[in-house]
């Protein structure tokens, strides 16, 4: 138990909320995110391959190498534990940082793509973009170890939709394991043209209406935003003389990426994370409060984790929360902004029902809360799940730890 993985602290800055605080307020008074066009026009979409503009959750005047905001974020997440910048710089810390980092985009190759000449070369400015300069994936984590004196250059890490969880379950691991006190993972998700095109060809696109598990919906609200969160080990708090928290346990599984559109392998597989990452817990689904499931809204994924959540609570109502529909999919970060809203549901004894723009699947009906407030509940866990397109399928466990 002294190597216990326990949230510390977290920030966030995202097009639906400008920080943590204002996430959960959001939330409470059914706020829904902005969504904006992403090409100039229906005409420059068409031009680059889609039958018309599609719409995101974008993050105005922040490009992707903003150091200023996620150096804010990080301090605002270590206040809140009550850490400061000095306790990053020893051998017991680890940083990750996840998403996408700095990159050139899409379009500006697509613009010269028929065009070779010197000419061309000279009059065509966006060619100027696709530079190494703006390619540089390792300059926030440089940028990072130089300023909190990091003894070790924190890895980047791009899986896609799971690359939060994944640095959260490596931290989980490395806590676990000792030696390491403290983990600070750290999310960029800024949206490139590129990313319209992979979830375009994906399928993920396909309709206007958004509903996690909705009879309806058959794509993502995609979006950007920044986000953090600090783990620390439960020996470290009680040195620190600080009690209390949420623990966290965590279950990894990797499948084919291959069959990541087999709905029954991947209804398979989300079914024993669940189940391994609850006995690892030693948690009951009678004991869980609520689901946080993956949900975004893509129709495949959804139906094969609503069936695993139907066979997982085996006739038990257990609350399924599933907020991308209404906060928006921060693609590689998603899984942060649910740790802060499992945080809160624990640490605050309530769950904060989504609203809802569509009719819910049959097979969800009975577990979705939905368009119901703010509601009570008196239990100490709650389960989240990750599902990315890389074939990486992640489950934890969050416990509420009374005070010493």
């Amino acid at each position: 138990m002294e190597n216990a993985a326990i949230i510390s602290g977290y920030s966030a800055h995202l097009p639906f909320a400008g920080n943590s605080v204002q996430l959960i307020e959001h939330l409470r008074q059914g706020k829904r995110v902005e969504r904006k066009p992403w090409f100039r026009s229906d005409d420059e979409a068409i031009t680059c391959g889609f039958n018309g503009n599609k719409y995101v959750a974008r993050l105005e005047h922040i490009n992707d190498g903003a150091l200023e905001i996620v150096y804010q974020l990080i301090e605002e997440a270590l206040a809140q534990a009550k850490l400061d910048t000095h306790s990053l710089a020893g051998n017991n810390v680890r940083v990750y940082l996840t998403g996408l980092g700095r990159r050139v985009d899409g379009i500006d190759y697509h613009a010269f793509y028929d065009r070779n000449d010197v000419e061309d070369i000279k009059l065509t400015r966006s060619l100027t973009r696709l530079h190494v300069s703006n390619m540089s994936q390792d300059t926030i984590a440089c940028r990072l170890a130089q300023k909190y004196q990091l003894q070790y250059l924190p890895p980047n890490m791009n899986c896609t939709s799971n690359s939060s969880l994944t640095a959260v379950h490596l931290g989980c691991q490395a806590i676990e394991q000792g030696g390491i006190d403290l983990v600070v993972v750290i999310n960029c998700s800024k949206i490139k043209t590129q990313d319209i095109w992979f979830l375009d060809f994906q399928s993920m696109l396909d309709s206007e209406v958004v509903q996690p598990f909705g009879e309806n919906s058959k794509g993502v609200l995609f979006s950007e935003g920044f986000s953090v969160v600090v783990l620390e080990s439960l020996r470290h708090r009680r040195d620190r003389d600080v009690t209390g928290g949420v623990r966290l346990q965590s279950s990894y599984a990797q499948i084919s990426a291959g069959r990541s559109n087999d709905a029954s392998w991947l209804s398979l597989n989300v079914l024993k994370i669940m189940r391994a990452v609850t006995d690892k817990a030693g948690v009951n689904v009678q004991d869980l409060c609520a689901i946080i499931p993956h949900g975004n809204g893509s129709s495949v994924s959804d139906k094969a984790e609503a069936k695993a959540i139907e066979i997982f609570a085996d006739s038990h109502a257990i609350p399924v929360l599933a907020y991308k529909g209404q906060i928006g999919y921060c693609a590689t970060g998603s899984g942060i902004i649910d740790l802060i809203i499992a945080h809160h549901s624990l640490t605050q004894r309530e769950l904060i029902a989504p609203v809802s723009n569509d009719a819910i699947l049959d097979v969800m009906a009975p577990f979705m809360l939905i368009d119901r407030g703010v509601c009570g509940h008196e239990k100490n866990h709650l389960l989240k799940v990750g599902v990315g397109v890389d074939g990486s399928v992640i489950g934890i466990v969050l416990s509420a730890i009374n005070p010493a």
